[in-house]
């Protein structure tokens, strides 16, 4: 998977029928069978490759069916993921209307690039996220370096 690397954000628009084109240098990494859903922090629509999907599926199949928590979890993420999808012969994806909403996508949308998936973002929400994190870049670089040091 350390092939995949999805880097880059890329400026684009929702059509009225709530699609957007992927961007050109994300669709060979992101295939054609995909799933759309929540991001982890539930800021963005994230978009996962199949294989990368995939371990994410395993990872759940560990939940014991007891485990009211991890079910919680469970049941919340897979109600707001779709697999299965395609981009169309323009690069295009639905983003369904279910996370449009819940994401709060208006028109305007960023897509951004996070190593092994995409987000997409609502513009004006990306762009004080983006402003929040250059502010604090230093102490951030910081906080990884030392939280992952290899």
């Amino acid at each position: 998977m350390a092939d995949l690397a999805f880097s880059g954000s890329f400026d684009h628009s929702l059509d009225g029928k709530g699609r957007a084109i992927i961007p050109a240098s994300f669709r060979d990494a992101l295939g054609t069978d995909f799933t759309i859903t929540i991001n982890p922090t539930k800021t963005a629509v994230a978009i996962y490759p199949k294989a990368v999907w995939d371990g994410q599926l395993e990872r759940l199949a560990h939940i014991n069916p007891m485990d009211k928590v991890g079910l919680q979890y469970e049941r919340y993420l897979m109600s707001v993921s779709f697999s299965g999808n395609s981009m169309d012969a323009q690069g295009r994806v639905l983003i369904p209307a279910k996370l449009r909403a819940k994401i709060g996508l208006t028109r305007d949308v960023v897509f951004v690039g996070l190593n092994h998936y995409i987000e997409i973002w609502d513009a004006e929400v990306y762009a004080r996220m983006e402003a929040q994190t250059e502010e604090k870049f230093d102490s951030l670089v910081d906080y990884v370096y030392q939280t992952y040091p290899d």
